[in-house]
């Protein structure tokens, strides 16, 4: 099975966790939907395209980072001893602090196997983007390293070098707990909004920390540093 390998790094990046507010948390590595949402952009595809990644990487930890919060009431009267600011001459608006948790030196790697009839658009488009590619809030850009046609091979057990998310249908066995996420995966389009599919709208997936043996696992063909896969449906 042929399968796009991209090495790249973000340095103090959110990947905002959806119920997460005044504190906005974020995942270790980018959800499936994210990375999905970067190709399509990268592909300017107008409509969901599926097909199959998965999602790697290395860090140096998280720390906390203070930002400026705005948030309003629809139709809420401006108040002066209640908001900070106000527009339109009527309307309140209150005005904050607020901690976001941010990701240092996030080196990723990223498999993605595309139909057939999208392989080679995919491959151009992420090794020569017209525009710089964002990971996570829009400020976050990604920094591409490598893109590059590997082949994947199945292997009775291998070892991760990286953390890594591994769909729950793989049925590994784990001698440790690790967390499970439910990630946001395919979308569709309801009245011109985005919305997550029902079926197959989300993956469940251990977060799988890096040194650890995997049974029936693809390996890639890479020669500098072979890299397991842990493809979604």
């Amino acid at each position: 099975m042929k399968a796009i390998r991209v090495e790249c790094f973000q340095n103090m990046v959110n990947y905002r966790k959806p119920t997460s507010f005044l504190l906005k948390e974020t995942y270790p590595l980018p959800p499936y939907s994210t990375v999905l949402g970067m190709i399509h952009f990268a592909c300017g595809f107008q409509e969901f395209h599926p097909m199959r990644l998965s999602i790697q990487g290395t860090n140096n930890g998280t720390i906390s980072d203070l930002y400026t919060r705005y948030s309003f009431t629809p139709g809420g009267k401006y108040e002066a001893d209640r908001h900070q600011l106000i527009s339109d001459g009527q309307y309140g608006i209150f005005k904050g602090i607020a901690h976001t948790e941010l990701i240092c030196e996030n080196h990723m790697i990223f498999h993605i196997v595309p139909s057939e009839e999208d392989f080679e658009l995919v491959y151009q488009s992420l090794k020569y983007p017209k525009k710089y590619l964002a990971l996570g809030r829009h400020e976050d850009i990604l920094d591409i390293w490598n893109v590059d046609i590997v082949e994947l091979r199945k292997e009775e057990e291998a070892i991760s070098t990286h953390n890594i998310y591994i769909p729950v249908d793989f049925s590994i066995e784990l001698n440790q707990v690790v967390p499970i996420f439910n990630l946001t995966y395919e979308y569709e389009i309801v009245k011109g909004m985005r919305r997550w599919k029902k079926d197959g709208g989300r993956v469940r997936a251990y977060y799988l920390p890096k040194n650890q043996v995997i049974d029936n696992i693809y390996v890639d063909d890479f020669s500098e540093q072979p890299a397991v896969v842990a493809l979604t449906k």
